[in-house]
């Protein structure tokens, strides 16, 4: 069957899972780690310093209590459960314990292995390992990518209605920035929706954006030196084909699952800032998650993995634009966000990997993914 998987959780739709737990070649390895370092080294040895001074975030981390440490840790589980919960929902029989596992692994493993989707083809790997069927399996980890992608897109009309509720929108000390947020996050909204749409509506559409698509592709690849290139218009075709499957294959389920755990996401966020020290008054909580939803319908199609680097900046950015004299607690309030979301599963994917895969490779190897595939045709 076609899929639409994510290249990371918070990635854009890649190929069939299966094909995917296949490492790349050494070339394609050695450009994606290079790209994953320069931006690394840009955002953060460049233009960060430009603005902030690292030594005042230190110190915002140095005054943090065992007590908020606690808590921040608390609603850090509790957000990676509720991610957990949508594999659950997209695999029947999948235990809330095993679906946040798979969504450790698959944010670990694609923080730490910049290898376009091989994340989510390990994770297909260790979900069979557990007995699921590979129908199950493929069609579950391959959904994820779509109802992740959907679930982001409800995010900046949930959070114009916030701004508005809570009056930051036209009365707030920062309500020219919050309408610049409002109007951007209803540009990205009514753009990437109204492409979604005709690609499902209309074939023609379809092959259009596709053609487009490829030819961008093409010449990016080219001028990187690469000879390869994606099969952007195929994966537009079985985007198509894997929003039915998300509607009739347990999906509106996971898609309400999705929504949620983007809020216990921003609740990590919240904390993250209050407990260096940025006050409500400041930065309001409709703010915090307009800038959220904002960032997450911007880093749909992922630049690094997990977002490293890019989301940062965006996050910073933008927060500093709302308030101007908080630019190092915000810093460190956004990477105390990014501890728990990007950081931190790193070391415990590779622990359920030794766990779960016990008397085997930690990754896949070719034998192990040819006898899978041998299951599957029988």
């Amino acid at each position: 069957m076609s899929s639409v998987p994510p290249a990371t959780p918070d990635g854009a739709p890649g190929r069939d899972p299966a094909s995917a737990a296949a490492p790349p070649n050494r070339r394609s390895a050695l450009i994606r780690s290079g790209l994953i370092v320069g931006v690394l080294i840009v955002v953060f040895g460049i233009i960060l310093p430009q603005f902030i001074d690292y030594s005042d975030v230190a110190a915002a981390f140095r005054d943090l209590t065992i007590q908020q440490i606690l808590v921040m840790t608390a609603l850090g589980i509790v957000a990676w459960i509720a991610s957990g919960l949508i594999f659950s929902a997209l695999i029947e029989g999948l235990s809330w314990i095993r679906g946040t596992m798979s969504w450790l692994v698959l944010a670990g493993i694609g923080a730490s292995v910049p290898f376009g989707p091989w994340n989510m083809g390990v994770l297909w790997v260790v979900v069979r390992g557990w007995g699921v069927s590979n129908t199950a399996a493929t069609a579950g980890v391959a959904l994820y990518g779509v109802v992740n992608e959907l679930s982001r897109l409800a995010l900046p009309l949930i959070a114009i209605v916030a701004l508005i509720v809570s009056g930051d929108l036209t009365t707030g000390q920062n309500a020219g920035t919050a309408r610049t947020i409002a109007i951007l996050s209803a540009i990205a909204f009514v753009v990437v929706v109204g492409l979604i749409i005709g690609v499902v509506r209309s074939e023609r559409i379809a092959d259009a954006i596709g053609r487009v698509g490829q030819r961008a592709a093409d010449w990016t690849l080219r001028h990187l030196g690469r000879a390869e290139s994606p099969d952007v218009g195929g994966a537009i075709h079985r985007f198509r084909d894997q929003l039915g499957l998300v509607i009739r294959r347990r999906g509106l389920l996971a898609l309400v699952v999705a929504v949620v755990s983007q809020f216990a996401w921003v609740l990590v966020l919240v904390a993250g800032l209050r407990v260096v020290g940025v006050p409500e008054d400041v930065l309001s909580v409709a703010e915090i998650f307009a800038v959220y939803a904002l960032v997450m319908v911007i880093t749909i199609i992922p630049l690094s993995p997990g977002g490293a680097g890019v989301s940062e900046l965006l996050f910073i950015s933008a927060f500093s634009a709302l308030a101007p004299t908080y630019e190092a607690a915000i810093t460190a309030g956004v990477f105390l966000y990014r501890l728990y979301y990007w950081f931190v599963p790193i070391p415990i994917a590779w622990i359920l990997l030794k766990v779960t895969r016990r008397g085997r490779s930690m990754l896949p190897t070719t034998t192990e993914l040819k006898g899978y595939a041998s299951d599957s045709a029988a």
